[in-house]
């Protein structure tokens, strides 16, 4: 079985991803950690919105530096549970699009993500990649969303 996580850091990534550790697995399941990372080109400013090509290439290697290090850690969760054995994976650009063209070229079985919960107006401005996969993708998805903090 092919299991794919859509991983990009956060706490419903986290979700997903223990959810992946608890869940059972068939013998020898093939797990795969993608990140993808979406690079601002402009940057808000004083003057209005401004695009300096040297400080966009240092903001994109701290990103991808970050994002690197973070698939890492999640990496290290996934190869503590026995025969587990991920391989990671870091792209760039329209989290979507990546994701989905992903999903076809590994041809896996499930992809798990976390939900971050927002609300009907956010996912317009913002749009919903957990929505793009359930409608989109040619396998099954699970949605995974993290634990409320008790009050």
């Amino acid at each position: 079985m092919k299991i794919l996580v859509a991983y990009d850091g956060s706490p419903a990534a986290d979700a997903a991803l223990d959810h992946v550790l608890v869940r059972p697995c068939p013998e020898g399941p093939q797990n795969r950690l993608l990140t993808v990372t979406e690079t601002p080109m402009f940057y808000p400013t004083a003057e209005g919105i401004e695009c300096y090509p040297p400080l966009s290439e240092e903001v994109r290697q701290s990103i991808l530096e970050t994002a690197r290090r973070s698939l890492q850690a999640a990496a290290g969760k996934l190869k503590a549970k026995s025969g587990i054995v991920p391989s990671c994976e870091l792209r760039e650009g329209d989290v979507k699009h990546v994701l989905l063209k992903a999903i076809q070229e590994w041809k896996c079985d499930l992809v798990v993500v976390g939900s971050h919960g927002k609300k009907a107006l956010d996912r317009l401005f913002l749009g919903s990649v957990s929505h793009a996969l359930v409608t989109h993708a040619p396998c099954d998805v699970e949605i995974v969303r993290p634990r409320r903090q008790a009050a």
